[in-house]
């Protein structure tokens, strides 16, 4: 379900976002003339990600997920990055998007561990799952868990890795091509969310 969600914002942000929202140092937490406009964009659409909704008021990503509504959500500073790593990484069944100047690069399996490099800023995959890579975890600014209503009362679970612009630099989901997640997932996931949010908040209030 979320997938069909998650895939409809990357066709829309592959035609870019506007200027405003790759601003360099962006702000991190909505202004109150920002959430009043936010606020009124989810009262149309309450499932929109923050990416589709920065698209449609020209504000950073990062601070729609400051502002946005959600049945749950928990946002903290990218400090706490090795930790909710390794949270997600307890998920059974997860969905990692990832967009990059108009690409959309999907990879549905779990999650690999890491751990930090010795000899570098990189956060570094396990070179032996399914998927691997370098993370540079030091360059993002905020990290959020988000739980979004969809459709026929469902409920869509994600994490979102925020860069110093306020842009998305991926997003893992709860689910994938496996399906909906069962009831342990869920509650691996209501482990992450608990997690972000015995996290110092990334924005007051």
């Amino acid at each position: 379900m979320f997938k069909s969600v998650l895939m409809g914002a990357a066709a829309v942000l592959a035609f870019g976002l506007p200027g405003t929202a790759q601003a360099e140092d962006a702000a991190l937490c909505a202004t109150p003339d920002q959430a009043i406009e936010i606020q009124a964009v989810y009262k149309m659409s309450a499932g929109l990600v923050p990416g589709m909704a920065a698209r449609q008021l020209d504000i950073p990503e990062v601070v729609i997920a400051s502002a946005m509504p959600a049945v749950e959500k928990a946002g903290t500073s990218a400090a706490g990055f090795v930790d909710v790593w390794a949270s997600v990484t307890e998920w059974e069944k997860a969905f990692t998007l990832i967009l990059k100047e108009g690409h959309v690069f999907e990879i549905d399996g779990a999650v690999p561990a890491g751990k930090r490099s010795e000899r570098s800023n990189y956060f570094n995959l396990d070179i032996d799952a399914p998927f691997g890579g370098h993370i540079r975890d030091d360059q993002m600014s905020a990290i959020y868990a988000m739980a979004l209503p969809a459709r026929g009362g469902a409920v869509s679970r994600s994490i979102h890795f925020f860069d110093q612009s306020g842009v998305t630099v991926f997003s893992v989901i709860m689910g994938g091509e496996a399906g909906n997640p069962d009831d342990a997932d869920v509650a691996r996931f209501d482990a992450t969310m608990a997690l972000v949010k015995s996290m110092g908040s990334v924005c007051p209030g």
